[in-house]
């Protein structure tokens, strides 16, 4: 059965808390919503951003997104902490709608846009708004907070990173360990234009897969601009950023005295250093760019088709 707007009586239960983060503000900002259902006991995390924001407005937007993600009217306790959201919604929402969306000094609502679909939003659903204390131990309210504040960085590095004349390049691999085996792919980034490259190789490890892809693309280069990688390898990261001027004045030796491993590959890099600006951006796993998605299923695109190939030479 339904009541009389549309919900459910026995409509699934889920607690969903919700924070924005923006800095300075106004500027860059984020969103995040951590959803949380009752009885499948299921987690469902939303995170998102804006070059141009206000903190008030990324708290606005991260309910609205959690309620419209939900495809079926539910239940919803929503924490947040955020008094404007909470207020909002609990004090002013009906009195702004009665006046025509002018506040009780004539002036116009900030936010109308979001506050309208939050006010639709009411419709579909039963909910109860709380406030919590935001930074004081809550582990859902936390999570929210880191979730929204790496959507924000994510953005603003890439939005600094688009100035100047800068290749971009998004490594990915795919290796099974159980084959020893793997592909790589990079995406090449300048300015518009995007050039994609790729391999498999056998006998090899995702390390040196990642130290491959950066060394065939940076190869393609035809003259020396500077080159952002941007990875989630620590490896590679920590390996251009730290390691190899430690490996270069020890040659090519750990602290023990051991030969490093992919020496080969980690002495071509350095040839390269000394030619290109060579940077590194991590690349957060929450919320990855979209070229290093696509160059993660390119890379699994080429182990499918290596497959076949490795099947027919053991069947031979």
């Amino acid at each position: 059965m339904t009541t009389a707007n549309g919900v459910k009586e026995h409509a699934a239960a889920v607690k969903m808390y919700t924070d924005g983060s923006c800095s300075p503000n106004p500027g860059p900002g984020g969103w995040a919503a951590v959803l949380l259902f009752t009885e499948s006991e299921k987690l469902v995390e939303l995170q998102g951003a804006e070059l141009s924001a206000t903190n008030n407005r990324m708290e606005l937007l991260a309910a609205l997104k959690g309620l419209q993600s939900l495809e079926e009217c539910c239940e919803v306790e929503v924490l947040t902490d955020s008094r404007y959201l909470q207020q909002g919604i609990s004090c002013w929402l009906a009195r702004w709608e009665k006046n025509g969306w002018k506040t009780a000094d004539d002036q116009a609502v900030k936010n109308r846009d979001l506050w309208q679909q939050l006010a639709e939003q009411l419709k579909r659903h039963r909910l109860r708004w709380n406030w919590i204390k935001g930074h004081a131990g809550d582990n859902w309210n936390s999570r929210a907070d880191e979730l929204a504040g790496a959507a924000r960085k994510s953005l603003r590095q890439e939005s600094e990173e688009e100035s100047g004349d800068k290749v971009h390049l998004y490594p990915a691999v795919t290796w099974k360990k159980s084959l020893g085996a793997g592909a790589w792919a990079t995406i090449l980034r300048y300015r518009g234009h995007y050039r994609v490259i790729g391999g498999h190789a056998r006998e090899t490890t995702a390390n040196r897969l990642y130290l491959q892809a950066v060394i065939e693309a940076l190869q393609t280069l035809k003259r020396p601009l500077p080159v952002i990688v941007h990875t989630r390898s620590g490896y590679l990261r920590d390996g251009l950023q730290t390691w190899v001027i430690g490996w270069q004045q020890r040659n090519w030796r750990t602290r023990e005295g051991l030969v490093i491993r992919n020496d080969d590959l980690w002495r071509e890099l350095a040839r390269q250093k000394k030619i290109l600006e060579i940077r590194v951006a991590t690349v957060s796993p929450e919320t990855p760019p979209c070229p290093s998605q696509e160059a993660k299923e390119i890379a699994c695109e080429f182990e499918r088709l290596q497959k076949p190939l490795q099947t027919a030479t053991k069947e031979s």
